[in-house]
């Protein structure tokens, strides 16, 4: 009898190894379709937490330049951030040792001062490094509270299981945070060398970019849309890379020659981002540029295109150009107010600016006027070079504004 017993047992520890094992492939696909890093550590929390039937649990990762653990999802906790080497996380960090605690408040090691803080109770605790493919600890698996009791070995091995594959998902998610983070700079900087060469229109293109997320926010774009409209934004006056300075910082009006001259900056702006490799979900971004000079009634440049020919996103770039023109000042114009410069754009919809956009400004009047209010720091100054006196200019419609105002060409 004792011996049926017993195989009851082992074959009930089978099924639940089983069971487990099929719990955490189950984890590992879902951790690997994952590539947001605050996504990640957010499924990883929550896993590991059902996984060892625990009460929560919070993801560290090291932060190798800062010489810290920080985490942004931590279970029942706001953000945190400490030295390596400090605390029992911190020390695991270091060490690489499991640290496995079962009376908190029996171990030296263990710092109750957060839990005075908080009111929780920490009764069993366990700390597990994440390693990474160069055998460095990248992170660290901090779990608190067992039901029913102190954490086991089986955890442990449990737990040594999920690391692994949550080690290969963070070095993923945050190699693509460096990519990201390294072409998010480098069209900012190429934005930033165009805005450099103009002092009049210094921060022109990041305005441009901020007024253009609001009114695509008001649109209804999120994520890659967004984004992609982000990029263009950055990037719409990148052509003027090609064009000499005495046209470029020309006072007063551009006569017809310079005009046309002046105009090929649209259609550089396609050709110059048609050499850069794109990801192939922002692969619009020179289109989108390229397009903002285009106008409704197929009167615009480059290439005449109308309405339903015209990007979404290049019609919200053109509204959000325009309006930095008129708001921001120039060494020809002072900064317009928020009544003329509606004014103006109302009178350039239909012919020139998409209605629906400009219903969209309208309705996002609250959000660009705060935008305007935060970017003031970023206009050229009555002091800086080529920008002249704004109070000479006050008081009338330059005939650069005239002309983009006015009546259909």
């Amino acid at each position: 009898m004792s011996e049926e017993r017993a195989e009851r047992r082992k074959a009930e520890r089978r099924r639940s190894s089983g069971q487990r094992l099929d719990l955490i492939l189950d984890i590992t696909r879902r951790l690997m379709s994952v590539t947001d890093l605050d996504a990640l550590l957010r499924l990883m929390a929550e896993a590991t937490t059902s996984l060892l039937e625990a009460d929560r649990a919070t993801i560290f990762i090291v932060d190798r330049d800062g010489g810290e653990l920080w985490s942004r999802v931590a279970l029942g906790a706001s953000e945190i951030r400490f030295p390596v080497g400090r605390g029992i996380a911190g020390t695991v960090a270091q060490t690489g040792e499991v640290v496995n605690i079962p009376d908190a408040y029996a171990d030296p090691r263990f710092n109750p001062e957060p839990d005075r803080q908080s009111g929780y109770r920490t009764h069993s605790l366990l700390t597990f490094p994440m390693t990474g493919q160069e055998g460095r600890v990248i992170g660290v698996f901090q779990v608190v509270n067992k039901r029913g009791g102190p954490f086991t070995k089986q955890d442990e091995d449990t737990l040594a299981s999920l690391a692994a594959s949550a080690a290969v998902a963070v070095e993923n998610a945050q190699l693509i945070a460096e990519q990201k983070q390294l072409w998010q700079s480098l069209i900012e900087t190429l934005a930033v060398t165009i805005d450099a060469r103009d002092q009049q229109t210094a921060g022109h293109s990041q305005r441009v970019t901020r007024y253009a997320e609001v009114i695509g926010r008001e649109m209804g774009l999120d994520g890659k849309d967004l984004e992609k409209l982000r990029a263009a934004a950055l990037l719409h006056d990148y052509g003027k890379i090609a064009v000499r300075d005495r046209f470029l910082q020309k006072p007063g009006k551009l006569d017809d020659a310079e005009f046309a001259y002046m105009k090929a900056h649209a259609e550089k702006t396609g050709e110059f981002l048609a050499h850069l490799e794109f990801p192939h979900d922002m692969r619009d971004v020179p289109v989108i540029a390229s397009q903002h000079h285009e106008r409704m009634d197929g009167k615009g440049y480059p290439k005449g295109l109308g309405s339903s020919d015209i990007v979404l996103g290049a019609r919200i770039v053109a509204a959000a150009d325009v309006f930095d023109a008129l708001t921001a000042p120039r060494y020809y114009k002072p900064a317009y107010p928020l009544d003329k410069t509606l004014e103006i754009m109302d009178g350039m919809a239909g012919n020139h600016l998409d209605p629906a956009v400009m219903a969209a400004v309208h309705r996002a009047l609250p959000a660009l006027e705060a935008t305007i209010a935060e970017l003031k720091h970023t206009w050229p100054k009555p002091g800086d070079e080529g920008m002249g006196s704004i109070q000479e200019a006050a008081g009338q419609l330059s005939e650069r504004d005239q002309e983009a105002a006015a009546k259909p060409a």
